[in-house]
């Protein structure tokens, strides 16, 4: 059985009031397979429903585009790269900004960053189809696309490699929060959040000149585990092994980041949140650490250009920024205790 829980990294966002005051306004729809939930500061009520409609329209536009494997964009894009045209394909505009950020990512994060692999999470089960085509699997293993099969030039594209297929899972949220925000701006709102299930663009303040208040979620008891106050704008995002996974015919549980280096689930993080100014690079990151050995964990977070970042491991390790050591709020009672990101870790068996 497949299951994905709804982050509340918190979808509620523990406001703290927010929902109550009238200066606040709200909604909430489904998008990208998720909740999104917009709140908007210091706007009339009349400005706010233009902006979420808009927002809205945008979404959904973006979410058929993007799509991994519904019909859209993505999919046609896709479908015509595997006939492996002599002169290439086209590349859509509503996908170009995708893949150019995805081929800079995937050399920043020494492969780890690796969109190409739609192919596999497919026979992993993840893409609609809750169960693993092992055989699929087996023969996908023995030679994996990566971002570098993928060439573009002059707005055209060319791959030789037969199994690449983009699966853009792990920057559209960032990428379609961004383009959010943007229109929200366009329109002169400055204070809001974009909650996209739980992975968040803070803008400005609340009207009464307090920050927006987030909350952390317990990767495994749920709730929050600790709040946030923004005390400036940012982007917080969440990867872990808790929020898509099933359990397999063996009993083992399969969680969606899939290991390009062994073509496998990851395995050893149970959560990563990390904190920059662009939800892109927020949302990239946030995966990439996943999958990222823990002794090398602080060099990816400098690579990044990261302002803070939680890392909790399956074995409830903990790790966290200095400046989050000391801004976090935690619960009472939480027994999860983050150490220092010390310059270089031990190295462990963890190296996913």
């Amino acid at each position: 059985m497949t299951t994905t829980r709804w982050p509340i990294l918190l979808l509620a966002l523990l406001l703290l009031g927010g929902c109550s005051d009238p200066r606040v306004q709200r909604r909430q729809f489904l998008q990208f397979g998720t909740l999104i939930d917009i709140s908007l500061s210091g706007v009339d009520a009349q400005r706010a429903e233009a902006a979420f409609d808009a927002i809205e329209d945008l979404l959904e536009e973006r979410n058929r585009q993007w799509h991994g494997w519904q019909e859209g964009v993505l999919k046609r894009f896709n479908d015509d790269l595997a006939q492996q045209p002599a002169d290439g394909v086209p590349v859509p505009p509503s996908l170009k900004r995708l893949i150019d950020d995805s081929k800079r990512y995937y050399r920043l994060s020494d492969g780890l960053f690796n969109p190409a692999l739609g192919k596999l999470i497919a026979a992993w089960g993840f893409q609609g189809r809750p169960q693993p085509d092992r055989q699929k699997i087996e023969r996908l293993r023995g030679a994996l696309p990566d971002m570098d099969d993928l060439r573009i030039e002059e707005g055209r594209a060319w791959s030789d490699h037969p199994d690449l297929q983009l699966d853009f899972g792990a920057i559209a949220k960032g990428l379609a929060i961004a383009q959010a925000a943007e229109l929200l701006r366009s329109r002169g709102i400055d204070n809001f959040i974009v909650n996209a299930g739980g992975d968040l663009l803070v803008r400005g303040r609340k009207a009464d000149g307090s920050p927006w208040v987030v909350g952390i979620e317990d990767p495994f008891q749920g709730g929050a585990l600790a709040t946030l106050a923004m005390d400036a704008s940012g982007a917080v995002f969440t990867s872990g092994s808790y929020r898509r996974f099933y359990i397999d015919e063996n009993g083992q549980r399969r969680q969606h980041i899939i290991d390009p280096r062994s073509g496998e689930p990851a395995l050893g993080l149970r959560a990563v949140t990390v904190l920059h100014e662009d939800p892109v690079v927020a949302d990239v990151a946030a995966t990439t650490l996943m999958l990222t050995a823990q002794n090398h964990l602080p060099e990816m977070v400098e690579r990044f250009g990261l302002q803070e970042v939680l890392v909790i491991a399956e074995d409830r390790e903990a790790w966290a920024t200095p400046g989050w050591l000391k801004r976090l709020q935690w619960r009472s009672g939480a027994d999860i205790h983050p150490q220092p990101l010390p310059k270089q870790l031990q190295d462990q068996d963890s190296g996913k």
